[in-house]
């Protein structure tokens, strides 16, 4: 419950306490004196967006406070845990003082988003402009969720859940479809390199290989002529080997007569040896040896083809061979994105008629609370002097969207016999009014909020209705709290606690006041509200009356 509101410096109004009580509490007095400014104050408290110079002239800080009791659950964080009630408050800075606004909850500074979590579910705001809110299909769709409860708020959960996975699916999906061409793009490029690569199939280092192969083969004659000449100079007739030969001769002739003599004998032998060994092996290598004009050039082309590679692909044969290894990595990837796009779609499918059957089951849970409203609202509007009117809900199926896959429409037919219209474009102010008067009081009677505050919502309804209205209200305030701006005598007179807002005008400002009236007082603005004067002896008998009649109704 609100127990109490406390209200300074803001707009006309300069420092207002007001201490609540159980039940029906209404405010009332005349257009202008602040009972709007009052209502402003709990829209600021559930963490409305501050708009508009609410700052009072010439104050740099205005404040609104709220004793709540008890304490909210979703409170709990913020207070202790033997608190018996819970302070919230916010303060708008002027714009001379920096336009900042600030919220605290429990004495601590708080977020603005934590007053709306906080207030969520303990206090809520019927507006004048509520009416005008109902034509619009997604207000009409959310009143009737609401009012479904459980069912269609577990079916609504349970159908979004299904529909972010499907759209989650698709978005992934679009986003590989629209990156097809590119893939398909470099996987063509990578397919081409790799096979320009495997028709060479360069060997590590075999550049360095070739080059030395080509080195030989393209001086082979000179080598092989060189070889030979060399060759016949060792092992030729009066080459070098015959002269080594004649020369160990002539020292075998004196072998064993000194030492050092035999020593050199011994060197001489060896290097005749080395030199025939030396020979035999340069003309070994010179028949080894063979002018291959086709062979040559094949070299030439290898050479050439495994330079281009390291051109385009690496600074040598080992660079290139991991350029490939890289290359088929990419290739094997985008070969399994193809894989995910067709793995994806079939689960887009699975995905979709998820939605569907989910789509469905919300459908039919809206359609079971659709006509358990419309019996609610037709008993409501009855008793609002509108007894042939029917509230029609109509459930269209539509495509699936982000809140189902039906469009709800609320239609009236005014009269006994009419066919339903459109709540929007068809509907009178008053009815759409008192339409929305009783979708609020059905949508009270479906939920347990326990502070609910009507801003003038019996605008364009008076006499029996208004009295209606006010008997409406006055149960609906039973086991709960209910604060009502009015300026109906009727509906005024079934509060519990009637507190008036007057202003003056003194030292060049205007303030308002509030102060709750005893029964004496409330006759007295009563018959202000009925005749607009407070002088009217049939005014104060008629307000007495409808006090009396009332309280014992």
């Amino acid at each position: 419950m609100l127990d109490e509101l406390h209200i300074r410096d803001l707009g006309v109004i300069e420092d207002v306490t007001l201490s609540l009580s159980p039940g029906l509490n209404v405010l009332t007095g005349e257009t202008g004196a602040g009972k709007t400014i009052i209502v402003s104050a709990l829209e600021l408290l559930r963490g409305a967006r501050a708009s508009g110079p609410l700052v009072r002239q010439g104050a740099k800080i205005a404040v609104a406070e709220a004793r709540l009791h008890p304490v909210p659950a979703s409170a709990a964080g913020w207070v202790d845990d033997d608190d018996d009630d819970l302070v919230i408050a916010r303060e708008l800075a002027s714009s001379d003082a920096g336009g900042r606004s600030r919220a605290r909850i429990g004495g601590h500074l708080a977020p603005v988003s934590a007053l709306r979590t906080v207030t969520a579910g303990m206090i809520e705001l019927h507006g004048q402009q509520d009416s005008t809110r109902l034509t619009a299909a997604t207000a009409q769709r959310d009143l009737l969720d609401r009012y479904g409860g459980e069912p269609v708020m577990s079916a609504a959960q349970s159908y979004r859940a299904a529909w972010e996975a499907f759209t989650d699916a698709r978005r992934l999906l679009e986003q590989l479809r629209s990156a097809q061409r590119e893939r398909a793009r470099e996987l063509d490029r990578l397919r081409y390199e790799l096979d320009e690569i495997d028709a060479v199939d360069p060997a590590p280092d075999e550049e360095h290989a070739l080059d030395a192969q080509l080195r030989r083969m393209e001086h082979a004659e000179g080598l092989m002529l060189a070889a030979r000449e060399a060759a016949d100079l060792l092992t030729g007739e009066g080459g070098a080997r015959d002269a080594l030969g004649g020369a160990v001769a002539v020292l075998r002739g004196m072998s064993g007569v000194d030492a050092d003599l035999d020593r050199l004998h011994e060197q001489l032998e060896r290097l005749a040896a080395e030199t025939q060994e030396v020979g035999l092996g340069l003309g070994g290598y010179a028949d080894g040896i063979s002018v291959d004009p086709v062979g040559l050039e094949h070299l030439r082309v290898r050479r050439s083809a495994i330079a281009q590679l390291v051109r385009k692909y690496g600074a040598d044969t080992r660079e290139v061979g991991q350029y490939a290894q890289r290359a088929r990595t990419r290739v094997e990837q985008l070969e399994t994105d193809d894989d995910q796009e067709r793995q994806l779609t079939a689960v887009l499918a699975t995905l979709s008629d998820q939605v569907g059957e989910a789509a469905l089951l919300l459908r039919q849970a809206r359609r079971a609370a659709a006509e358990r409203l419309e019996q609610a609202v037709g008993s409501h509007l009855e008793e609002l002097a509108m007894a042939g009117a029917r509230l029609d809900i109509r459930s269209t199926d539509t495509p699936p969207g982000p809140d189902g896959a039906d469009r709800i429409d609320f239609l009236l037919s005014a009269n006994r016999g009419e066919p339903a219209l459109e709540l929007g474009r068809f509907a009178s102010g008053g009815e759409r009014s008192r339409i929305a008067l009783a979708l609020r009081l059905a949508l009270a009677d479906a939920d347990d909020t326990p502070v609910l505050v009507f801003d003038e919502v019996d605008a364009g309804i008076g006499g029996a209705v208004a009295r209606q209205v006010g008997a409406k209200l006055a149960a609906l305030a039973r086991g709960r709290q209910v604060l009502c701006v009015t300026h109906s005598a009727q509906l005024a007179a079934h509060a519990d606690a009637h507190f008036q807002v007057t202003k003056d005008s003194s030292d060049d400002r205007t303030r308002s006041h509030v102060r709750r009236l005893d029964r004496e007082e409330r006759v007295s603005e009563l018959s202000r509200m009925l005749s607009g004067s407070t002088d009217s002896d049939v005014a104060v008998r008629h307000a007495d009356e409808l006090l009396t009649t009332v309280r014992s109704g």
